[in-house]
């Protein structure tokens, strides 16, 4: 449904878990966390990016990563999406059409309630950097953490119109790394997005200093819902996310967050992850049309862009 008057809201569920290098104790833990969302009564349940799997080897993960068609963790999800009545985002890999190709695509998939997948997205921009690390006690500087996700990650080709579904609005779909990328959310914007996703599986140091900046920016920004679903916790010796799903509205409030690996439980000394090794989590929220109406109202940024200056971002995409 279109941007209205309407002061309708549909109850969604943010969800944060863990995924390990098992697809099949992966896809168990999503459903664990969709039936409890939706036993709360959310319609639409948002999971993070790579939720079929974390794995430090790249000949593992490239024979997990099938077409969709083949996919046993999606099709685990479009079973429950259809039991249930729920509309599921996710972030999956994807095998490539060409089984020759050793890369695979970093996929973000909605499913709606009748278990078809509505719409997927292949992330376009890849994380490929290179982190300097804080000093050692001897005062030596350690070489810089380098993260290549073109090495093994295959970038998309295309910008995935909007998806329209009734009591969610209008959803753009992104990935994670995209976040730093305006460009993308103003194209989906202007296409007509109400709600901008954001399924991810941010690093600690990067999350620590600009994840939540960069969430609720894209909200001000763009005057829409963002969700931000995250993975959270250590998938295995060598990699940490560091969770925080968020969620805000278009003026930028701030709807809900789940907890990062800097989080303690109140009161004790006791790091999260040891309490949060097979559970998800969730939050939940109204998502309604008021909110973005009013903020559209107020600061009319869609008029008031200078196209004669400096033209239309995106320009070949048409609404």
């Amino acid at each position: 449904m279109s941007a209205t008057t309407s002061k309708q809201t549909t109850t969604v569920a943010v969800a944060q878990i863990r995924s390990t290098a098992d697809p099949i104790h992966n896809l168990e833990i999503s459903k664990r966390v969709i039936r409890k969302a939706v036993e709360a009564g959310a319609k639409a349940v948002f999971l993070p990016e790579a939720s079929d799997f974390i794995n430090q080897s790249f000949e593992d993960s490239r024979k997990l990563s099938l077409p969709l068609s083949k996919h046993e963790y999606t099709i685990g999800l479009q079973k429950v999406a259809k039991e249930l009545e729920v509309t599921i985002s996710v972030g999956i890999h994807e095998g490539p059409e060409n089984q020759d190709e050793s890369r695979f695509y970093n996929t973000h998939v909605i499913i709606g309630k009748g278990g078809d997948i509505l719409a997927s997205y292949r992330k376009l921009h890849l994380y490929d950097v290179e982190l300097t690390k804080p000093p050692n006690e001897d005062g030596s500087i350690p070489p810089p953490t380098r993260t290549g996700e073109s090495d093994r990650i295959l970038p998309g080709q295309k910008i995935v119109p909007p998806l329209e579904i009734e009591g969610l609005g209008k959803l753009g779909l992104e990935i994670c790394y995209d976040i730093r990328f305006p460009e993308l959310s103003m194209v989906l914007t202007r296409l007509g997005a109400t709600t901008l996703l954001f399924p991810s599986a941010f690093m600690v140091k990067t999350g620590r200093d600009h994840w939540a900046t960069l969430c609720r920016s894209q909200a001000i920004q763009s005057q829409s819902y963002v969700i931000a679903s995250a993975q959270y916790g250590a998938h295995n010796d060598k990699r940490t996310s560091w969770g925080e799903s968020v969620a805000f509205d278009p003026w930028g409030k701030q709807l809900g967050r789940l907890r990062s690996v800097d989080d303690t439980l109140p009161g004790t000394d006791q790091a999260i992850e040891k309490i949060y090794e097979e559970e998800g989590e969730f939050f939940l929220f109204e998502l309604g049309d008021e909110p973005l109406k009013q903020t559209r109202d107020q600061i009319p940024l869609a008029v008031q862009r200078r196209k004669d200056i400096y033209g239309i971002v995106g320009e070949k995409y048409q609404a």
